[in-house]
């Protein structure tokens, strides 16, 4: 029980301002892997194989409590990799950069799980998407072009239809574990719906937990919407998600 409320603890920290003895993302991937990838990653500390997880941000970009969170993850018995997907291309400031950027923050997504599964610690065939809000809509429009890809965790994001059809997007989807707050203001809450009706209609497999009178980014301590019951309950089924459908 400690050991379990010391993760969930530095799991919320996730956005903080706690930041001071976290990591900042380094260069991991060599010359054979384009686009590069920049991230932290954490490794369990007992030995063996493990499931790969990439972590990915959301629209403000890297916060260095995303390492706090990859370890959270190392410490549930993932391979955790949080990268910086705006680390080649820059954060998009004007309107319409997103959209032309988007092509390559789902290649630098790749990138990151070309490298995961190079690595010795890491089972191939075993691995997990985690985002929040932009990072939830990337890992959605990516997840059923990549092989061996097995659960998506979607905290607080959607679908994105504007690049790729959501036909496309939802065909032969990995399962799926959606929380969102029903009273988000920057992703309302009818995005989680659409997403899992979306999926199901397809035959996929969907979990989803709404928190009510939960806002936007509801697991970042010491911001305006933190929300201690909402960000407790999501990690916790986060963790369960995750080893249930990555398990051998």
């Amino acid at each position: 029980m400690e050991h379990s409320s010391r993760i969930i603890l530095t799991c919320l920290l996730l956005v903080s301002g706690s930041d001071a003895q976290t990591q900042e993302p380094k260069l991991l991937s060599g010359s054979g892997i384009s686009p590069a990838v920049w991230g932290v990653l954490e490794i369990p500390r007992l030995p063996g194989t493990h499931p790969g997880v990439v972590v990915l941000h959301g629209a403000s970009g890297w916060r260095p409590s995303y390492a706090l969170y990859a370890r959270a993850l190392a410490d549930s018995g993932f391979v955790a990799l949080a990268i910086n997907y705006f680390a080649e291309t820059g954060r998009d400031t004007a309107w319409g950069q997103s959209t032309r950027m988007w092509l390559d923050w789902q290649a630098a997504i790749g990138s990151a799980v070309e490298y995961l599964r190079s690595l010795p610690s890491v089972s191939k065939e075993r691995l997990g998407l985690v985002g929040f809000s932009r990072g939830a809509f990337l890992a959605v429009s990516v997840a059923s072009s990549i092989p061996g890809m097995r659960a998506v965790v979607d905290f607080f994001g959607g679908i994105n239809t504007s690049t790729i059809s959501l036909e496309n997007q939802t065909r032969n989807f990995p399962p799926l574990l959606i929380l969102h707050g029903d009273a988000d203001t920057i992703v309302p809450v009818r995005f989680a719906y659409q997403l899992g009706q979306a999926v199901m209609a397809r035959g996929g497999e969907v979990e989803m937990h709404l928190y009510s009178g939960a806002h936007h980014g509801f697991n970042a301590t010491g911001g305006p919407t933190f929300n201690d019951s909402a960000a407790s309950d999501s990690f916790k089924h986060t963790i369960e998600f995750l080893r249930r459908r990555l398990s051998d």
